[in-house]
């Protein structure tokens, strides 16, 4: 099954322009190989107010604070366009990763080579962690959300506390470069991968590496762990709930990997047609975002194809599960778009707005809020509710 819609894309200050009695906003749509169709959203006053009026193919649904919504009449899609609540301007060179807790800390690295701890309300910096030796590719939160992994080009993940900056404990045993990690339950375990082809599990508490669970198929740049049905026995004390967790790996080359995280065998396999940039599991499947800028939905049981979105040719580098059976995509063209696995929402996308064409590198979500962390050096929040409500 292949959903096809086109891309809707609007003007990156169309909420501050709009506001404007003569306000002009472009607004276009293109279709996957086709040339885009571009208009104008311009304002004019009547009665005091402002309105806003739109091309023939587009019908205006409604307007408020921090969102827009029309129909694109040609092809019956309803798009909203979310605007930023906040801007984080924390860094002074390209964001390359973003996540933050629901304490409201957040963690972020940039290619000034910096690792910063800050808080999501204030956009006040309280740490800079040192002791990466180059660029931090990813930084997650433990799920106790004052602790911190991260993983860079030195080939090292790193766990710092995000109240003191400590860094207690440094996994050193890949060759290359270290992509993606991910953690197993409250993280006593964790997993790296990295370009030397490996995907290691660690025991955080005596920094070791216990095994490697996939290797041999080239550079891996992406991860995400699931739970299965398949529950193994686990003998080592230091391994703690693998015994049903399932780990699938992205790589450079297209394939994508199951592999039993305590068997350490492969469950299924899946040669896509171009390298895999992100991965995230969601109702028993895993969604793929590529290179060519397609997105494909796997069964979790034996990698076959349930469903692909290719819409824009534009390269997938983030992505993330967010509420009501959504996700969200970033691209290297700067759109950031909202998904629905459910039928009845094919005919609908959400779009973040506020870069203009710089790469959406990272996204975290927290529950609440929206961070999508773009080379432009910013960190951009959005309501999940301005999201979610369209998704009911």
């Amino acid at each position: 099954m292949s959903n096809q819609m086109p891309v809707i894309t609007i003007q990156c200050d169309w909420q501050d322009v709009i506001r404007l009695p003569k306000g002009e906003v472009w607004i276009s749509s293109k279709i996957l190989n086709e040339p885009g169709i571009h208009d104008k959203l311009q304002t004019t006053v009547s009665d005091g107010k402002v309105k806003l009026n739109f091309s023939d193919n587009y019908r205006y649904i409604s307007y408020g604070p921090w969102s827009l919504v029309v129909k694109h009449i040609p092809s019956d899609l309803k798009v909203v366009f979310v605007a930023p609540s906040n801007v984080h301007k924390v860094h002074k060179k390209g964001v390359l990763s973003v996540a933050v807790s629901n304490h409201s800390l957040a963690v972020s690295s940039c290619e000034e080579d910096k690792l910063l701890v800050w808080d999501s309300r204030t956009s006040e910096v309280s740490l800079d962690l040192k002791g990466h030796g180059g660029s931090i590719y990813r930084s997650r939160f433990f799920p106790s959300g004052i602790v911190v992994l991260s993983a860079g080009a030195d080939g090292s993940c790193r766990i710092w506390s995000a109240e003191s900056g400590i860094n207690p404990v440094t996994l050193k045993g890949h060759a290359m470069a270290v992509t993606d990690i991910c953690m197993i339950e409250k993280g006593r375990n964790v997993v790296s991968v990295s370009k030397d082809g490996s995907a290691k599990l660690w025991d955080v508490g005596e920094s070791n590496c216990l095994a490697n669970i996939v290797e041999g198929h080239g550079q891996i740049n992406c991860c995400a762990i699931t739970t299965t049905s398949d529950v193994a026995e686990v003998d080592n004390e230091r391994e703690v709930g693998t015994n049903d967790k399932l780990l699938v790996v992205g790589c450079e080359s297209g394939l994508v990997v199951g592999a039993h995280v305590a068997r350490r065998g492969q469950t299924f396999a899946k040669q896509l047609d171009s390298a895999c940039n992100s991965i995230i599991v969601m109702e028993e499947s895993v969604v793929v975002g590529c290179s060519d800028g397609k997105i494909t939905q796997l069964n979790l049981q034996n990698g076959s194809v349930m469903n692909e979105w290719h819409e824009s040719a534009s390269p997938v580098q983030s992505m993330a599960v967010l509420s009501n059976h959504t996700y969200i995509v970033g691209r290297q063209d700067g759109t950031c778009t909202v998904y629905s696995l459910q039928d009845k929402f094919s005919k609908l996308r959400v779009q973040l707005t506020g870069s203009d064409c710089d790469g959406i590198r990272d996204i975290s979500f927290n529950g609440k809020w929206v961070f999508t962390g773009c080379r432009d050096c910013k960190v951009r929040q959005y309501d999940n509710n301005q999201i979610n409500v369209h998704f009911k």
